[in-house]
C-alpha cells in the first residue's frame, strides 16, 4: 500500500487525511491541540476560537460531509454585522446602508456611486486601490472602503491586486445604494449572509469531527526539513518518516524553506509572499449583553482595531451566565511584535469611547493569541510565482493544500474542499 504523509492537523490537513483514511496516512501536527487556526481555547468558562470562525456552507459535498460527521451539532444564524463610523452604527454593508450618516456623507456616497455607474469600465482595474474607486465611487471610497482597507492591510492599497475581490466584497445595485440611505436595509449581502456555529463548545468540534477515521495522529511533532529525493521527512524529535506521496498544509515560504535539493529561485519567490498578521484579544467581560451584533467593523484609526466581535452571540454555551464575551482583530506586518499590554488598554479605550464597554465593566478572563500568518496578501509577485511554485511541489509528489498552503483567501469550507481535492489528486495517481 502507498504511504501517504501529511504535515499540518489543521481543517485542510485532517479533510485530507479524512478522505484518504483507507490508506492509513500520517498526519504530524506541531501542536498539542488539532485544529490549526481552528482550534478554541477554554479558559474561565469562556470558549474562545482564534477570532471569529463561523461555518459558511455552499457546496453540496460539505454540506452533506459536515451533517454526516456532526449530526444536529449547529444552530443555523443570520449575520448581524455593522459597520462603526462617525460615532453611528450602520449595518453590513456600507455601500448599501448608509442612512444615519451625516447627510453630506450620505450624499457624497450616493452621488459617487452614480457617477460610477456613468463612468463605464474603461479598462479593467490595475489594483485594488483602483478597482474601489471604479466600483464604488469617491464617496463609498473615502468614507469606508478605502480606509477599512489601508488600515487592515497595513500598505498602499496600489500594492494589491483585485483579483480576489469579486466575490468577496458584494456591489449593490442603484436600487439598493438608494434604499440604504433612505433606512431601507438591504440583507443578505455579501458571501456569508448565513452561517452555523456549535450548539456547545466551539469551533474545534469541526477538526476533532474530521480526525476521527485517521488513527495516526501525531501531535507535538515538529518537521523540519524534506527530501523529496529520498521521499523522506526529519522531525524535531529526531524521527524520520518516509513517504511516496505528501501533503503539505504548510505556508508556501515555510515548505520551501525546508525543501532540500530545491532551486534558490524557488526559495526566493516562496518567501516574497507577504501575509498579514493579526494579534487576536479575546474578553471576558462580567457583564451580559454587551453588544446585539455577531461582529463589528472600525475603519477609523482612532480605533487600533479593525474587527471587533461577540462570541456569546454566536451561542449561549461559550460564555457564563450573566457575561459576555469577545475578540478583537488588530493586524499588523509579520515579524513586528506588539505590546499586549498597551494593545489590550488601547482596545478597551476604544470600546469604551464607542459605548461598547462601560467604566465599571469587569475583565474576568484575558486569551491573546499573535496569529503570524492570518490574511494573504494578493500583489504582483503571487500573480506572478504562485502557480509554479505550486507546480514544482507537485512535480516532486508534494500536493500542498488549504489557505496557507496554497496561498488563497480561503473560508473554513474551501480548506476542507481543499484537503479533498489534494486526496483525490493521490488516490488518482495511485489507482493509474
Amino acid at each position: 500500500m502507498k504511504k501517504v504523509v501529511i504535515i499540518g492537523g489543521g481543517l485542510a490537513g485532517l479533510s485530507a487525511g479524512h478522505h484518504l483514511a483507507e490508506f492509513d496516512p500520517v498526519v504530524f501536527e506541531k501542536e498539542e491541540a488539532l485544529g490549526g487556526l481552528c482550534r478554541s481555547f477554554t479558559q474561565d468558562g469562556f470558549t474562545f476560537d482564534c477570532t471569529g470562525h463561523l461555518i459558511h456552507l455552499k457546496n453540496p459535498y460539505t454540506k452533506d460531509l459536515v451533517a454526516r460527521i456532526l449530526p444536529d451539532a449547529f444552530n443555523a444564524h443570520e449575520r448581524l454585522a455593522a459597520i462603526y463610523s462617525k460615532s453611528t452604527t450602520t449595518p453590513y454593508p456600507f455601500q448599501a446602508n448608509t442612512y444615519g450618516l451625516p447627510p453630506e456623507v450620505v450624499k457624497e456616497c450616493i452621488l459617487g456611486f452614480v457617477e460610477s455607474l456613468k463612468a463605464g469600465a474603461n479598462g479593467g482595474p490595475k489594483n485594488f486601490h483602483d478597482w474601489t474607486l471604479q466600483t464604488f465611487g469617491a464617496g463609498i471610497a473615502k468614507h469606508f472602503m478605502l480606509p477599512y482597507n489601508e488600515k487592515f492591510w497595513k500598505q498602499d492599497l496600489r500594492t494589491i491586486t483585485s483579483d480576489w475581490v469579486s466575490w468577496s466584497i458584494p456591489k449593490p445595485k442603484l436600487e439598493e445604494v438608494v434604499n440604504g440611505a433612505l433606512g431601507l436595509t438591504n440583507k443578505g449581502m455579501g458571501y456569508n449572509p448565513k452561517f452555523i456555529y456549535p450548539k456547545t463548545g466551539g469551533i474545534d468540534c469541526l477538526p476533532r469531527a474530521l480526525a476521527k477515521p485517521v488513527r495516526r495522529i501525531f501531535r507535538n511533532e515538529h518537521v523540519v526539513s524534506v527530501d523529496p529525493k529520498k521521499n523522506v521527512v526529519h522531525l524535531s524529535s529526531g524521527r524520520e518518516e518516509s513517504y511516496d506521496y505528501l501533503i503539505s498544509t504548510l505556508p508556501l515560504p515555510s515548505i520551501f524553506g525546508m525543501l532540500k535539493d530545491t532551486p534558490d529561485s524557488l526559495r526566493i519567490d516562496a518567501r516574497k509572499l507577504r501575509a498579514i498578521s493579526v494579534l487576536n484579544i479575546n474578553l471576558g467581560i462580567d457583564r451580559p449583553k454587551i453588544h446585539d451584533q455577531h461582529w463589528l467593523y472600525f475603519p477609523e484609526d482612532e480605533f487600533i482595531f479593525s474587527r471587533v466581535g461577540f462570541p456569546m452571540n454566536f451561542s449561549d454555551a461559550v460564555a457564563p451566565a450573566g457575561a459576555s464575551s469577545m475578540y478583537i482583530e488588530i493586524t499588523h506586518q509579520p515579524g513586528r511584535q506588539l505590546n499586549i499590554e498597551e494593545a489590550t488598554a488601547k482596545s478597551i479605550e476604544g470600546l469604551e469611547k464607542c459605548g461598547i464597554l462601560r467604566k465599571g465593566d469587569r475583565l474576568l478572563t484575558r486569551v491573546v493569541l499573535d496569529i503570524q500568518h492570518a490574511y494573504v496578501v494578493f500583489d504582483e509577485h503571487r500573480q506572478k510565482c504562485l502557480q509554479g511554485l505550486l507546480d514544482y511541489l507537485e512535480s516532486r509528489r508534494i500536493f500542498s493544500a488549504g489557505r496557507y498552503g496554497k496561498w488563497d483567501y480561503y473560508s473554513m469550507e474551501d480548506s476542507i474542499l481543499s484537503g479533498k481535492d489534494a486526496a483525490g489528486r493521490i488516490l488518482s495517481l495511485i489507482e493509474n
